[in-house]
């Protein structure tokens, strides 16, 4: 699997062109919609063959996806939509942590 991320990024701008959005933010959006690319490689690489990594190696995919990807995910959402990301399922999800 190796992602065209040139394509990939020029057809989600063509996409946000018609949401009346600013080119900075449709720039800023494209940028966290395709900076974890090579994070979904990774982890669909595994989804095709679970069976494919240690459980340490499986650690270290899981914690560098969920490090580095919701942030991004966030950000493209609010800027696309508006709409900010809400801790749906009540685990503290967009709470600083109390340690």
């Amino acid at each position: 699997m190796n992602y065209d991320q040139d394509k990939i990024r020029e057809a989600i701008r063509i996409a946000l062109k018609d949401l009346d959005m600013q080119p900075t933010a449709i720039s800023d959006a494209v940028f966290h919609m395709t900076d974890w690319l090579s994070d979904l490689e990774k982890w669909a690489k595994f989804c095709e063959k679970p069976n494919s990594l240690s459980p340490e190696k499986l650690q270290d995919l899981l914690i560098e996806f969920l490090v580095h990807v919701p942030n991004h995910l966030a950000a493209a959402s609010k800027l696309v939509t508006g709409i900010p990301v809400t801790d749906v399922f009540k685990v503290g999800a967009t709470a600083e942590s109390k340690e």
